[in-house]
């Protein structure tokens, strides 16, 4: 009888340990006290990804962030179906006129992308269509919008996880561009 019991209390008591933990941390997100835009990284550090993708603009053509190595640039991973990428298109209006920036349109359909940049502005240098998602995955993304700086070298160095807003935009993006300008690794 009491074997039964334990047999019983044990996992309910990890159940409840797992169910207090997770309650933790969800209370914490949403007071504010983690930030879940400063997910990990892997790639920081590391070369970009050489995927090419098709081409949004040139039918049956490829295109590549290693395209634009040679100068810093910003790889922005969005989709027409993600409400934040939509938040996030006055900052990239304004971020394309001090960098160029490439566009993975994320497990999106090109007619999709072509009106979702209809609708919002097309603030990219060139746009790689990821269907199945494999180049998102080689970049290590977690979810869209996700944004990569990457220097001259073709390095990245920065990730940003969830919508550029002007925060984002005066705090960490435009400072790390200036750095970069300027020679130096943010």
């Amino acid at each position: 009888m009491r074997t039964r019991r334990l047999a019983f209390l044990i996992p309910l008591a990890g159940f409840l340990v797992l169910a207090g933990f997770a309650s933790l941390a969800l209370l914490a997100t949403l007071r504010g006290e983690r930030d879940m835009t400063q997910l990990p990284s892997a790639m920081v550090g590391k070369p970009a990804p050489a995927v090419a993708l098709p081409d949004l603009r040139d039918a049956g053509g490829t295109v590549s962030a290693i395209d634009f190595k040679g100068r810093p640039f910003l790889v922005n991973v969005f989709a027409s179906w993600c409400a934040p990428c939509r938040a996030e298109a006055p900052a990239l209006a304004l971020l394309s006129e001090e960098i160029e920036i490439f566009g993975i349109a994320y497990k999106d359909k090109p007619e999709d992308t072509r009106g979702f940049l209809a609708t919002y502005g097309d603030p990219f240098e060139g746009i790689g269509i990821d269907r199945d998602g494999d180049a998102g995955m080689r970049w290590g993304v977690y979810g869209v919008p996700e944004t990569f700086l990457v220097d001259a070298s073709g390095t990245i160095i920065l990730r940003h996880a969830g919508p550029i807003d002007r925060r984002v935009l005066d705090e960490l993006l435009r400072p790390a561009i200036r750095d970069l300008a300027a020679g130096t690794k943010p």
